[in-house]
């Protein structure tokens, strides 16, 4: 079995044995756990929000073309049965995981005019599914499957030495979009017992892109050296992001 093999099968089996373990704790409980959370009221209310700060690790073969990725997201998480055991979670997320900023010059000006060629490589995803909690307490236990899609692009857009955040110009160089799934693990930490409840969110997520287009750092250097567009990566896109935010019952 290779390396990157090896790799792969541990974030899959990490995320499925999570869920099992929570199957597990929360029919441990049986009756009395379940008496339990009544008492202690649903640890999600009827509806929950979450935000989060975000950093990506890309596994495998989009390992070996790209790097760390940072970004936010957040999600809606809504009970499905009185206990909130079973939940219905829907997430989106943002992250970047290529930012290359170059010095140029503005063609006809011998040089006395300077621009910034700014490009950015991005992922946005959605997705949803089932979430399971375990036993209500100040530590909750979680674990989520997810399905859904996710939207890779990288664009590069002109900018002034005085204006950097207001682009003047601005190409996409590739896009695409891909089903995504794969699972989420974590814990919330109770903080707050108000009217809204609110708790820390501290999980890692893992999605699979079978088969996407996407730019790395070399793609974008070659077109660059060669005055030519660049030619995207096409394969297999996995990655694990850790996540720390805030969970907050609105209703």
């Amino acid at each position: 079995m290779s390396r990157v093999s090896v790799r792969r099968s541990t974030a899959e089996t990490a995320v499925i044995s999570a869920l099992v373990a929570v199957v597990v704790a929360v029919l441990a409980t049986g009756p009395v756990g379940a008496q339990r959370i009544a008492e202690g009221g649903a640890p999600s209310g009827r509806g929950s929000i979450g935000l989060h700060l975000q950093l990506s690790e890309p596994k495998g073969e989009f390992g070996q073309n790209t790097g760390n990725g940072f970004g936010f997201g957040g999600y809606v998480l809504a009970r499905l049965d009185p206990n909130s055991i079973a939940n219905l979670r829907g997430d989106v997320s943002f992250l970047t995981y290529g930012n290359a900023t170059r010095r140029i010059s503005l063609s006809g000006t011998g040089g006395l005019i300077q621009l910034n060629l700014r490009t950015t490589s991005n992922i946005v995803s959605f997705v949803t599914g089932p979430q399971l909690l375990g036993p209500n307490g100040t530590f909750t236990p979680y674990a989520t499957a997810l399905g859904g899609f996710s939207v890779f692009w990288t664009s590069s857009s002109i900018e002034g030495s005085s204006n950097e955040q207001d682009p003047f110009a601005t190409t996409t160089n590739a896009s695409d979009a891909g089903w995504a799934y794969g699972g989420a693990v974590g814990s919330y930490i109770r903080v707050s017992n108000g009217k809204n409840p609110v708790r820390i969110d501290l999980g890692a997520r893992f999605l699979r892109h079978d088969d996407v287009r996407y730019l790395n750092a070399d793609r974008v250097r070659e077109a660059y050296n060669n005055d030519r567009p660049p030619v995207p990566i096409r394969g297999r896109a996995d990655f694990v992001t850790y996540y720390l935010g805030i969970n907050a019952i609105v209703f």
